[in-house]
């Protein structure tokens, strides 16, 4: 079982985007994600949207990374900065199956 959480933003500012995508893999990784992808959409309903997912080896991993990233004062200062440039859309989070 792994957890996934996935983040869109609009924002049309593709530089900030990957700047802030970069940044931020740092501190999930920091905090214990597996990896962190930045992707755009470029069809269907979210298209032009930006997705950020991580990944997480159990729900334990992921709520230790969670607080761990709640209290790192440059991570909320990077999602500060964000909101200059970008706006949240949504969050989902998925548990995976093993097969």
């Amino acid at each position: 079982m792994y957890i996934t959480q996935m983040t869109r933003f609009k924002s049309d500012k593709s530089e900030e985007m990957v700047k802030a995508g970069k940044q931020a893999k740092k501190f999930f990784e920091k905090h214990g994600a597996e990896w962190l992808r930045l992707s755009r959409f470029h069809s269907g309903h979210f298209a032009g949207e930006w997705l950020a997912a991580s990944r997480f080896a159990s729900w334990e991993t992921f709520g230790k990374a969670q607080e761990g990233l709640a209290k790192d004062p440059e991570f909320a200062k990077l999602m500060a900065h964000m909101t200059t440039f970008s706006e949240l859309m949504g969050r989902s989070i998925t548990v995976g199956v093993d097969l």
